[in-house]
């Protein structure tokens, strides 16, 4: 618990009572807020949560929007709105350049496994689970196609760009459509498979005729989805 002679230096910060003002707010060290307000003839202090300081200030109302299947979690921090949303197993055709010399663009039809795919921000992660349903506590594993970072963080290319749409739940489904409609290249290829470790492109390609994807050639990435979510909120 906070108390309040420790902090004398910063209750009072500029050196000055409250003459002309009649309250003021302080910005603590720690993430700390402390309201200084005057009580009849008395300067009393009063510390703040952060939805209470977030409350005095924000008096547009708030709607959520309709909130897409699949939506797990969604929140503000430090980098803006988030959204943790789980895809389930399915066929899904992404289209790939360079692949082969022509370099021209191939359309691959792949089943994939369960996916938590997270907008934060404008920034877009995923990550694949053995999972049939959403388990915050299960392992995360590299996403099995190219463009796509160590740490679930998704190479959109420049072209693609949330920064122009209005922050929202519906930027989480703009998104979605963006990763699922951009072209994939050779960039972030390795590291993705047991079986073909140095081109995840040979995988797929092996996979067009099957039902289902062998989940035992996911190569981890994480110890859960809570974990991974918790580490990008953080930052």
């Amino acid at each position: 618990m906070l108390t309040l002679a420790p902090l004398q230096d910063a209750l009072n910060p500029d050196g000055y009572p409250l003459i002309e003002a009649e309250a003021k707010l302080l910005f603590l060290k720690g993430g700390h807020y402390c309201f200084q307000y005057r009580q009849g003839e008395k300067e009393t202090y009063k510390f703040l949560s952060p939805d209470t300081v977030r409350a005095a200030f924000q008096h547009e109302r708030i709607d959520s929007g309709w909130i897409p299947n699949g939506v797990k979690r969604l929140g503000i921090c430090r980098q803006g709105q988030w959204y943790v949303q789980f895809i389930p197993p399915a066929k899904r055709t992404f289209t790939f350049t360079n692949i082969d010399s022509s370099g021209e663009p191939i359309s691959l039809t792949i089943p994939m496994m369960g996916t938590v795919f997270m907008l934060c921000g404008d920034t877009c992660y995923i990550w694949a689970t053995k999972q049939k349903t959403f388990a915050a506590e299960a392992p995360i594993y590299h996403v099995p196609l190219p463009n796509i970072y160590g740490d679930g963080r998704i190479c959109m290319g420049t072209e693609n760009n949330l920064s122009n749409y209005a922050e929202g739940i519906e930027r989480l489904a703009k998104a979605w459509q963006m990763f699922m409609t951009a072209p994939f290249n050779n960039h972030l290829v390795n590291g993705k498979s047991y079986t073909h470790p140095e081109d995840i492109h040979e995988k797929l390609i092996q996979l067009q005729k099957s039902n289902r994807y062998p989940i035992n050639d996911l190569v981890q990435c994480g110890s859960s989805v809570q974990v991974a979510i918790n580490m990008v909120i953080n930052r």
